[in-house]
C-alpha cells in the first residue's frame, strides 16, 4: 500500500492501531523510511520590556525533515484520566505495511485552539558571557506539526505541495523536504528574561528532546544562535552557524607579540578534536596548538591550549583584539588581546 493511500484512512481507530502494531516484528527485511528532524537556528529575535519591568525574549523557529520518509503522527485511544489522545508514529517501509510506534500524546492547546503533539521541542537560553546571568527555558514543548515551509523539495519522496496542510486532530505530520515554522508572535515562542543580566547568551532549539520519535539520525536535533542581549530592547545576533559550541571565557585573555602562553578556555558543547582559532582582528594573529579537551560535562566544558603570538612588524593602524573560536562555531567576541 502506498503512503498516500494509507494516509487517507485517517482518523485511526484503536483496533486498527493494535493490528498495525502487531506487525512490528515481521518487517525486519524491509527498509524503514524514517524521517529526520533538523531544527534551524532561531530567527526574528526580539526583546520587549513592559512598564512593570518584565522582559520577554521572543523568536521564530523552523524545524524540517530531510529523512527518507515523512514524520506522520496518528491519534489513537483516549488516555484514561488525562483526556489526552495517545499518539503513534507511522513509519512507512520500502514494501509492505507501515510499522507504528507509540510516541506520546496529543492534547488540546487553548491558546492555539487546536491539538498539539507533546514534547516536540525544547527552548533553552544559556549564559555564555553574562556575569550574573542564569539559564532559562521556554514553557513551550508542544507543536501542531504540519507542512508550512518548503526547504528542499529536491530530496527523494519530497512532495511538490504540502501534504500535511492542516492542523488535524487525528493526523499530523511533516513531509520530506518540508519544514514547520512557528513565528515569534505565537504563544509559547518566548523565554522570560525578567531579572536576567545583560550579556552574551546561547539560544538553543532542540527537537524531540525526549527521543520519543524514530529518526534516521538522532545527532542533529539541536541548533543554536549566539546573542548579545541588553535590556530594555536590544538583541544582536553574533553567530548563526547553528553549532552549539560556545566560548564563555579564556584565561589569560592577552599575550604580548612574540610570546607563548598556556590558556584555559571554558564553554559549552566542546568535543575532543575541536580546534581553537582566532579571527576578527588584524596584525599579529595568535596561533593555538596542543589543544586538549580536559573536562566534558553536562554544564561547563574546558579546553587547554598553547597560544603563540608571532612577531609581525607593525604596519599602520592595527586592531589587536581577536575573537576566540572553538570548532566551527562557538565564538567569544573580542576575547583575546595582543599587546606590543
Amino acid at each position: 500500500m502506498t503512503p498516500n493511500l494509507l494516509r487517507r484512512r485517517a482518523p485511526w481507530l484503536a483496533a486498527a492501531l493494535a493490528g498495525a502494531l502487531s506487525l512490528a516484528g515481521t518487517a525486519a527485511a524491509q527498509t524503514a523510511l524514517k524521517p529526520n528532524l533538523i531544527p534551524l537556528g532561531a530567527f526574528s529575535t526580539t526583546l520587549g520590556t513592559d512598564a512593570g519591568g518584565r522582559s520577554t525574549l521572543r523568536f521564530s523557529t523552523t524545524s524540517w525533515n530531510n529523512g527518507a520518509g515523512p514524520l506522520e503522527l496518528a491519534a489513537g485511544e483516549v488516555e484514561t484520566g488525562s483526556g489526552k489522545l495517545r499518539v503513534y508514529q507511522v513509519v512507512y517501509q520500502s514494501s509492505g505495511p507501515p510499522i507504528l510506534y507509540f510516541a506520546g500524546a496529543f492534547e488540546y492547546h487553548p491558546a492555539h485552539d487546536h491539538m498539539h503533539f507533546n514534547d516536540y521541542a525544547l527552548y533553552t537560553l544559556q549564559p555564555v558571557n553574562a556575569p550574573g546571568g542564569s539559564l532559562r527555558t521556554g514553557a513551550k514543548t508542544t507543536f501542531c506539526v504540519m507542512d508550512t515551509t518548503a526547504i528542499n523539495l529536491g530530496l527523494p519522496r519530497a512532495p511538490a505541495q504540502p501534504f500535511y496542510s492542516t492542523c488535524g486532530r487525528d493526523l499530523q505530520g511533516m513531509s520530506v523536504g518540508w519544514g514547520d515554522t512557528y513565528l515569534s508572535y505565537l504563544a509559547g515562542q518566548e523565554i522570560d528574561f525578567t531579572g536576567n543580566a545583560d550579556g552574551i547568551y546561547q539560544l538553543k532549539i532542540e527537537v524531540d528532546p525526549k527521543k520519543v520519535l524514530q529518526e534516521t539520525n538522532e545527532n542533529d536535533n539541536v541548533s543554536c544562535v549566539l546573542l548579545s542581549i541588553k535590556k530594555p530592547s536590544t538583541v544582536t545576533v553574533l553567530d548563526t552557524s547553528g553549532l552549539c559550541s560556545s566560548v564563555a571565557s579564556i584565561t589569560p585573555k592577552s599575550a604580548r607579540v612574540g610570546t607563548t602562553v598556556q590558556v584555559t578556555i571554558t564553554g559549552y558543547g566542546f568535543t575532543q578534536g575541536m580546534g581553537v582559532t582566532f579571527d576578527g582582528g588584524n596584525g599579529s594573529r595568535p596561533v593555538a596548538s596542543n589543544v586538549q579537551l580536559t573536562s566534558d560535562t553536562d554544564t561547563v566544558d574546558t579546553i587547554t591550549a598553547t597560544v603563540t603570538v608571532p612577531y609581525v612588524k607593525r604596519k599602520g593602524r592595527q586592531d589587536p583584539v581577536w575573537n576566540v573560536r572553538v570548532g566551527s562555531g562557538g565564538t567569544l567576541v573580542n576575547g583575546f588581546t595582543v599587546t606590543q
